[in-house]
């Protein structure tokens, strides 16, 4: 029975990403001009099999660990994720930071200051990126929060060290309130032109790029290299960028690359290269799935597990 809570955990993430996947590649065929479905499972098809490998080979290492036990770690952690999200949520509607920075600047105060509970904090503030459109009331970011923290202790360690997985756990909190309320998402966002589309991918690889160096290189940790390129770009871009309003969201996307362990992707390089699928899967999901909290790590997390899995395949 304790084990199950671990295939539990699993699954629930590899929906939420199998969610994306597909949501990404409707919008790539939208931006082709073509609405088949044989198109749409084409391009869904890669990510989809990577996913799949990937969540087979996780939960086949932890149904072979011990059972799962709830410690007072993990009490502690399901309470920092449900406090983070109406925190940010405030930071970033009432003070009018903007779900970006709000995210970025709890994330990084956290990483800084409380680092022990750093990946739950960082967890709850991307719950707290829901949009008005989507939760109007604190009250259901609150059980969002509380819902995503109960994920985030059932999914303790499995897919870890993979960038993504805490938006993974926000996004699934998040769609299950939705479910629960019968909430919908917020006005989408049209699809952008060859040239911003371009641009957002390879603003996408850098952040993750960069975000891989201050982690890992700096040593500084994957929460606040994240969280420091979040910020600086969330900051500077709107003023500085002509794509200013989308760079930061998808540089912050691409930045939760950026988190992932070197025994998942060893280089800067290679995380570069899934910062740039992250990109493209960024800009697929445009026009789905908006204002919900943790699409853009849950982004991230397909982009990963996609690398990883071509990764893994061609060195074994």
């Amino acid at each position: 029975m304790r084990r199950t809570v671990h295939l539990l955990g699993a699954g629930t993430l590899a929906m939420a990403a199998s969610t994306v996947t597909v949501a990404a590649a409707s919008g790539v065929a939208r931006f082709v001009s073509t609405q088949s479905l044989p198109w749409i499972i084409t391009l869904a098809c890669l990510p989809a099999i990577c996913i799949g490998y990937v969540t087979t080979r996780e939960t086949r290492r932890v149904v072979t660990d011990s059972g799962f036990v709830v410690t007072e770690t993990d009490i502690m952690n399901l309470h920092a994720v449900a406090v983070a999200a109406p925190v940010t949520r405030w930071l970033a509607v009432q003070a009018g930071l903007g779900p970006v920075v709000a995210s970025a600047l709890v994330g990084l105060l956290a990483g800084l200051f409380v680092p022990a509970y750093g990946a739950p904090v960082y967890c709850g503030s991307f719950v707290g990126m829901v949009g008005p459109g989507v939760f109007s009331d604190l009250q259901t970011v609150v059980g969002a929060g509380l819902v995503a923290g109960v994920v985030f202790v059932a999914t303790k360690r499995v897919f870890d060290g993979f960038g993504g997985k805490l938006g993974t756990t926000a996004f699934a909190g998040c769609g299950i309130v939705a479910l629960m309320t019968g909430t919908g998402p917020a006005e989408p966002a049209a699809l952008p032109t060859p040239a911003t589309a371009t641009g957002l991918v390879v603003a996408a690889g850098i952040a993750a790029a960069a975000a891989f160096v201050v982690s890992v290189r700096l040593d500084h940790g994957p929460v606040v290299g994240s969280a420091v390129v979040g910020l600086v770009i969330g900051l500077l871009a709107p003023a500085l960028l002509p794509a200013g309003g989308e760079v930061p969201a998808v540089a912050f996307c691409a930045s939760f690359v950026g988190m992932v362990s070197p025994d998942r992707l060893p280089t800067a390089g290679v995380t570069f290269i899934a910062g740039l699928l992250a990109g493209g899967l960024y800009v697929g999901t445009m026009p789905y799935l908006a204002g919900f909290g943790g699409k853009l790590g849950t982004i991230a997390f397909v982009a990963c597990l996609a690398t990883y899995g071509v990764w893994t395949v061609n060195s074994d």
